[in-house]
């Protein structure tokens, strides 16, 4: 008998299409993917695009990246969709610019972790697999 197939975490990350800034959502995503993940990296137009895809693609982690503000309305529309399509349980993270007294009210929206910048990588990528093992685990039962 041979040993169960390790478990590789689906992880999609996304940043708004009119944010150029992607030099950190390639590092996570390359950091991630080095990591044992598979990552999806697609930029959104509304949050309910960000649902469409992790949906579509199964994913178990949902990472959204913000460097140029909006982080709380967009978060919540996501954490909202995700409800109505009856994925509440996806758990999703957010990285990037957050400004210090936005993290009450995303963290009350639902986010699971937040990264505001300068955070070991060894530490991003320990998250998203926790969180996706977490997410298998919920669905599973």
């Amino acid at each position: 008998m041979s040993a169960p197939e390790p478990l590789v975490p689906r992880v999609l990350l996304t940043k708004s299409f009119i944010d150029s800034h992607d030099r950190a959502i390639k590092t996570i995503a390359l950091a991630l993917r080095d990591g044992g993940c598979e990552v999806i990296l697609v930029d959104y137009e509304t949050p309910s695009d960000v649902v469409d895809v992790a949906i579509d693609e199964d994913v178990d982690v949902i990472g959204v990246s913000f460097m140029s503000g909006g982080q709380v309305a967009v978060t919540q529309a996501i954490v909202t969709a995700l409800g109505e399509a009856g994925r509440g349980d996806l758990p999703v993270v957010v990285g990037g610019t957050i400004r210090p007294f936005d993290v009450d009210d995303l963290e009350s929206s639902g986010v699971r972790a937040i990264f505001r910048g300068g955070e070991k990588l060894e530490r991003v990528v320990e998250t998203f697999r926790d969180l996706a093992a977490e997410s298998r685990r919920r669905r599973a039962e």
